[in-house]
C-alpha cells in the first residue's frame, strides 16, 4: 500500500481489481486483524457521497475480495456490525514499515531496520486513491516516512556513515528544503568530512531560504550548530570508525546460564560483575557484550584497568579516559589534561549515543567513577574483586556475584577442552579433578591445559597429583601462576585482614562463624566484622549465609601456604586453641538449651581472645549444632593432636544429645570412645564416670548388649566411689533401659525404682518425671496399662521438659492402645509426635508414626496406618537407617485401597 495498492504472490502481481474493489481492500488493511464496522468502510471507500446502493456494491467487492486474499495467506470474514480481514501484519508493507521503524528505534540492527523500511516505498501511499480518508491516512504516513528517513540520517551521522552515504542525508534535505533537522544533518556531514566551509554555505542558504519563504529566522537548535561548526568544536567531530575494542571472547565459555539472564534482564547504565580471582568474571563479561554488540551501535569501548595485576600497578583513569576520547573521534590536542575535565568530556561525548562500556578488573569505586558514561543509553559493565558497594549504593549499580562453576559445568568445561571421549572414559578421575579445582574456571583451565599438552597422561594421574594440597598450588603453578592471581587480591589488604585470611584457612568447616572467626584471631567479634568485610570485598571469602563465611579449597590451601611462611608455630597453636576453646564453650550454651535436666559439666572461663557465642533457646541451639557439629567434630580431633585432653573429652560430651535425637549413633560411639582415651590419659574419675555411662547408653542404642551393660556398671562403680548420687540416678535409669532391651523387665523395674528413689532424696523434679515414665513403660510391657497411665500421669505433673512429655505421651499411647481405646491412643502418639518433631528428634518422630500407624490399623483405618507408616519409612530412609523391616513388612500387609 505504500504506493499502488497491489498484491503478489513469490514477488508476482495478481489482480486484486478495479480502484473500488483496491479501495476496499486497502480500507481493511488499514486495519488488519481488527473488525472494520460496515458503515465506516463506505465512508472510507465513497468519501461523503456513496453512490444509493453503496452497501450493496461493498459486499459484492467483498465478495470477490475473498477469493483475491486467500492466494497471500489471508482470510475475509463476517464479524458482528462490520468485516475482518485476518493475515500477518508483516505481509502488508504499512504495517511492517511501521514494524521496522520501532525496531530500530528501539536498538539491534537500527540502520538495516530503518533502511528496509525505506525501501518499503514505491511512491504515495494509496496512489490513485484519493478520497477524504485515505488521504488523511496518507498524510500521516507521509509524516512517517520523513521521521524515519531523519532517523535514519542521525544514525548515518552516529555510524559514521554520512561520506559514504552522503547522497541519502542531501537526497532528504533536498525532498524538504524547509525542515531545519535535514538541513542540520546536512551541514554537520559537510563540517564532519572536513568541509567547514561547505557547511557554512549550506547554512547561509536554509536561512535565506526560510526569511523568504517564512519570513523567519532558523530555530535555536540549527542556529547552536551553526555556532558550534564556526568555532570549530571537536565534539562535533566524528571522522574516525566507531570503536569496536572488545577482545576476543574465551573459545571454550560454558555454562553461566542464569548469570547471562540476569545481565539481559538489567535495566540501570551499570552493572559490576563481581567474584574470586580466576571465576570468569571477564569472560562472562566478553561473552555477553559480543552477543550484544548490535545493540550498542556507537561503539563498544574496553580498558584493563589492572586492578589486581601481580606484574604492574592499577591503570590511572586519566589515561583510560584520553584513550577512550581518541577512540570517540575527539582530537589529541582537544582532550583535557586533567581527569575530571577529561571525564566531563567523555560524558558529553556519549551524551546521545548507544554505547557499551567494560571497565575490566577495577581496583575500585575510585578508578571507575572517572570513566562512567553519563547517556542513559550508554550501559558499563565492570568487572572486579571489589565488591564495588559504593557504586551500587551510590551509583545505583546492579551487583552480579560469579561463583565457581556447578560440578555439570565444570565437566562440560573439561569434556570442551579435552574432548567428550577422553572426559567420558574416566568419570570418576574427572570427579576429582572438579573437587580438586574448586570448580574454579582457572583453575579448571590450567588443568585441562596440563592434560592437553601431555596427552599420555591418564585423567587418573592428573587427579593423584592434585590430591595433596600442600602440592596442589604447586601443579597448577607448573601452568600458569595460580598463586599470583590470588596474591592480587591477598597483597591490597590491611595487615590484620591478611592475618585473618592466613588464620581461617585452617577451619575446619565448610564455613565459618563470626564468633568462630574472632576466637580464631583473638580479636573483638566487632572488628572481625569489618575485617570479615575487607575480605568479602576482595572476594577471599564470601559471605554464604549471614554471618557466615567461606572460600573454595584453592584459597584454603593458599591461605594455609601463607600462614606457613607469615605466621610462627606459636602463634598458629594459639589460634587452634582459641578455636576449640570457643567450639567447646559455644557448644556446652547450646548442649545446654537441648538437655537443660542433663547433669551439667564444669568448665574453666573461655582462654584470653575466645568469643564463646551464647545460645538461648533449644531452636536456636538445633540450628548451631545443625551447621556446626562437623566443625566440632573436626576440632576434637585437633584437641586429640594437640594433646589438649580436656577438650578432647568434654566435646564429645557436648554433641551427645544432638547426635542421639539425630540417631548418629556410630558418630556419637565414636566420639566418646575418643572421649575416654583422653579421660584416661587425665586419670579424671569424673571424666571417666560420665563418659562410661554415655558409652553405655550409646551401645544400648546401637543393640551392643556386653559393652552397654560393662560401661554402664563401670559408670555406677565410679559414681559410688566418688559419692555421686546424682551420678548413680542417671546411670540407674540407663541400666532399666539397657535391661528392658535384654527383656528383663523386672530387672529394669527395679533399677527405674532404684533412680527414682536417688531423684526424690536429690530434689530432681525432671529426673522424677523420666523415672516414672520408665516406670509406666515397663509397666505396659508387663501389661499393667493402668498403672502405666497412672504413673505417666504423675510424670507429665512432675516436668515441663519436652522429650520427658514426648516419652509420656507415647507411652500413654501405647497403653490406650492395649486398652482398646484406639481414639485415644492416635491422640496421645499424636501429641508425641509433635514434641519429637519440634525437638528436631527425627528418629523418635518416625518411631512415633509407627505407632499410630499400628493404632489406626487396630481401629480398621487401613488408609490411616498406611500413610503413617510411609512417612515412617521417609524418615528413616533420610536418616540412613536400616531398621525399617518391620515397617515394610507391615505395609506389605495391608493391602492399598483402590482409587
Amino acid at each position: 500500500m505504500l504506493g499502488v495498492v497491489q498484491a503478489r504472490v513469490a514477488g508476482e502481481a495478481i489482480d486484486v481489481g478495479q480502484p473500488r474493489q483496491r479501495s476496499v481492500l486497502a480500507a481493511l488493511l488499514v486495519d488488519v486483524n481488527q473488525v472494520v464496522p460496515i458503515d465506516e468502510l463506505v465512508d472510507r471507500v465513497w468519501g461523503e457521497q456513496p453512490p444509493t446502493r453503496a452497501k450493496h456494491a461493498l459486499y459484492s467487492h467483498l465478495s470477490r475480495l475473498r477469493h483475491v486474499v486467500t492466494p497471500v495467506g489471508a482470510a475475509l470474514t463476517r464479524q458482528a456490525g462490520g468485516y475482518l480481514l485476518t493475515a500477518d501484519p508483516a505481509s502488508v508493507d504499512l504495517h511492517l514499515f511501521r514494524e521496522l521503524c520501532a525496531r530500530s528505534r528501539a536498538g539491534g540492527h537500527q540502520l538495516d531496520a530503518v533502511d528496509q523500511a525505506l525501501a518499503l516505498w514505491r511512491g504515495r501511499a494509496f496512489e490513485g486513491l484519493d478520497t477524504p480518508w485515505f488521504s488523511e491516512v496518507a498524510r500521516r504516513l507521509d509524516q512517517e516516512r520523513v521521521a524515519a528517513e531523519l532517523h535514519r540520517n542521525d544514525l548515518l551521522l552516529r555510524l559514521g556513515l554520512h561520506a559514504d552515504r552522503f547522497t541519502d542525508l542531501d537526497a532528504t534535505a533536498t525532498a524538504y528544503p524547509l525542515d531545519e533537522r535535514a538541513a542540520g544533518q546536512v551541514l554537520l556531514a559537510w563540517y564532519r568530512r572536513g568541509r567547514q566551509a561547505d557547511a557554512l554555505a549550506h547554512y547561509r542558504v536554509i536561512r535565506a531560504r526560510l526569511a523568504e519563504e517564512l519570513g523567519t529566522e532558523p530555530g535555536p537548535p540549527l542556529r547552536e550548530l551553526h555556532r558550534r561548526i564556526l568555532a570549530g568544536d571537536p565534539l562535533l567531530v566524528s571522522d574516525r570508525p566507531v570503536p569496536r575494542q572488545l577482545p576476543a571472547v574465551a573459545p571454550h565459555f560454558v555454562g553461566r546460564a542464569a548469570e547471562l539472564a540476569e545481565l539481559d534482564r538489567h535495566d540501570t547504565p551499570l552493572v559490576v560483575i563481581v567474584g574470586t580471582g580466576g571465576a570468569g568474571k571477564t569472560a562472562l563479561a566478553l561473552r555477553w557484550a559480543h552477543d550484544n554488540a548490535d545493540r550498542f551501535p556507537d561503539g563498544q569501548l574496553y580498558a584493563d584497568l589492572r586492578g589486581f595485576d601481580h606484574t604492574s600497578e592499577p591503570v590511572p583513569p586519566e589515561i583510560v579516559v584520553r584513550g577512550f576520547l581518541e577512540a570517540l573521534g575527539v582530537p589529541v590536542h582537544s582532550v583535557p589534561s586533567g581527569v575530571e575535565e577529561a571525564g566531563a568530556l567523555f560524558r558529553s561525548v556519549l551524551a546521545d549515543r548507544r554505547a557499551l562500556v567494560v571497565l575490566d578488573n577495577a581496583a575500585d569505586a575510585a578508578q571507575v567513577l572517572p570513566l562512567l558514561p553519563g547517556g542513559a543509553h550508554c550501559l558499563t559493565l565492570v568487572t572486579s574483586r571489589d565488591r564495588m558497594c559504593s557504586l551500587v549504593a551510590k551509583q545505583g549499580a546492579d551487583h552480579l556475584g560469579v561463583g565457581v562453576l556447578t560440578e555439570p559445568e565444570s565437566v562440560a568445561l573439561l569434556g570442551e577442552r579435552l574432548g567428550r571421549g577422553r572426559v567420558d572414559a574416566e568419570p570418576d578421575a574427572v570427579t576429582e579433578l572438579v573437587a580438586r579445582s574448586a570448580r574454579l574456571p582457572l583453575a579448571l583451565s590450567v588443568v585441562a591445559a596440563r592434560a592437553a599438552v601431555n596427552r599420555s597422561f591418564s585423567l587418573r594421574a592428573l587427579a593423584d597429583e592434585l590430591r595433596d594440597e600442600h602440592e596442589r598450588l604447586d601443579v597448577l603453578d607448573a601452568v600458569l601462576d595460580v598463586r599470583a592471581v590470588f596474591s592480587c587480591s591477598y597483597r591490597v589488604l590491611s595487615p590484620d585482614a591478611g592475618r585473618l585470611f592466613r588464620l581461617l584457612g585452617r577451619h575446619p568447616g565448610v564455613d565459618v562463624d563470626v564468633h568462630a572467626a574472632a576466637s580464631t584471631a583473638g580479636l573483638p567479634v566487632a572488628r572481625v566484622r569489618v575485617l570479615l568485610a575487607e575480605l568479602t570485598r576482595q572476594h577471599l571469602v564470601e559471605e554464604r549465609a549471614p554471618h557466615r563465611y567461606g572460600t573454595h579449597d584453592l584459597l584454603r590451601a593458599y591461605a594455609v601456604e601463607l600462614a606457613r611462611a607469615c605466621d610462627t608455630g606459636e602463634v598458629l597453636t594459639a589460634a587452634r586453641f582459641r578455636l576449640v576453646d570457643h567450639y567447646l564453650h559455644a557448644g556446652y550454651h547450646a548442649e545446654r538449651q537441648l538437655s537443660p535436666h542433663w547433669p551439667p559439666l564444669t568448665l574453666p572461663a573461655p582462654g584470653d581472645g575466645v568469643v564463646a557465642r551464647e545460645i538461648t533457646s533449644y531452636d536456636e541451639a538445633m540450628g548451631w549444632f545443625t551447621v556446626e557439629h562437623t566443625a566440632v567434630l573436626a576440632v576434637l580431633e585437633d584437641a586429640v593432636r594437640h594433646g589438649w585432653d580436656a577438650h578432647a573429652w568434654q566435646l564429645p560430651w557436648v554433641l551427645t544429645s544432638y547426635l542421639h535425637r539425630q540417631g548418629r549413633w556410630r558418630e556419637k560411639s565414636a566420639a566418646l570412645r575418643t572421649a575416654l582415651e583422653a579421660a584416661e590419659r587425665l586419670g579424671d574419675q569424673d571424666a571417666l564416670a560420665v563418659t562410661h555411662h554415655l558409652l553405655g547408653r550409646t551401645a544400648t542404642a546401637l543393640g551392643e548388649r556386653a559393652d552397654a551393660l560393662d560401661h554402664l556398671n563401670r559408670a555406677l562403680e565410679l559414681h559410688r566411689a566418688r559419692g555421686d548420687e546424682v551420678g548413680q540416678a542417671v546411670v540407674r535409669f540407663s541400666l532399666a533401659s539397657e535391661y528392658e532391651q535384654r527383656h528383663d523387665l523386672h530387672r529394669a523395674m527395679t533399677h527405674a525404682r532404684w533412680a527414682l528413689g536417688l531423684h526424690i532424696r536429690t530434689g530432681n523434679r525432671a529426673w522424677q518425671g523420666f523415672a516414672l515414665t520408665a516406670l509406666g513403660w515397663y509397666s505396659t510391657c508387663l501389661g499393667d496399662h493402668t498403672q502405666a497411665l497412672a504413673y505417666c500421669h504423675e510424670a507429665a505433673r512432675c516436668m515441663d521438659d519436652r522429650d520427658g512429655l514426648a516419652h509420656s505421651f507415647q507411652i500413654m499411647g501405647c497403653a490406650y492402645h492395649q486398652l482398646g481405646d484406639h481414639a485415644e491412643s492416635v491422640t496421645h502418639h499424636g501429641k508425641a509426635i509433635t514434641l519429637f518433631r519440634t525437638l528436631g528428634d527425627q528418629y523418635r518422630e518416625a518411631g512415633g508414626l509407627v505407632l499410630v500407624g499400628d493404632a489406626h490399623r487396630a481401629a480398621g483405618e487401613e488408609p490411616s496406618a498406611r500413610a503413617a507408616w510411609t512417612r515412617a519409612l521417609a524418615i528413616l530412609k533420610r536418616l540412613g537407617h536400616d531398621d525399617s523391616a518391620s515397617i515394610r513388612e507391615r505395609l506389605d500387609q495391608v493391602p492399598v485401597a483402590a482409587p
